[in-house]
């Protein structure tokens, strides 16, 4: 579930039971180049998530986790996002559009 700022409220400490920290503390063999690139992956997911924690408990400000977020998604992924989140506006705006001409 996505829950924005405002829904969250101000929860000083961990809002998200501190998940961040099994994530960044998670030990296991890491003896190949994929999982030890997962090994450190998992190190930006735990970073982004503790930011996020920490805006979500207010100990941030709105945005502040946006950079970590960024720095474990990646270009290609954010764009992909944002394009999507796009087409969804433009389908709501034209929809808008056609029900408000619908009443003329």
């Amino acid at each position: 579930m996505v829950r924005s700022f405002l829904e969250v409220g101000s929860m000083s400490g961990g809002s998200m039971n501190y998940l961040y920290s099994r994530l960044e503390y998670a030990e296991f063999t890491a003896d190949t180049p994929e999982r030890r690139a997962f090994a450190r992956h998992l190190k930006l997911v735990a970073k982004a998530l503790h930011d996020i924690e920490w805006v979500d408990s207010g100990d941030f400000g709105p945005g502040d986790e946006n950079e970590a977020i960024r720095a474990c998604l990646g270009d290609a992924v954010m764009l992909a996002t944002v394009l999507e989140m796009a087409k969804e506006a433009v389908a709501t705006l034209q929809a808008e559009i056609d029900r408000v001409e619908g009443r003329k």
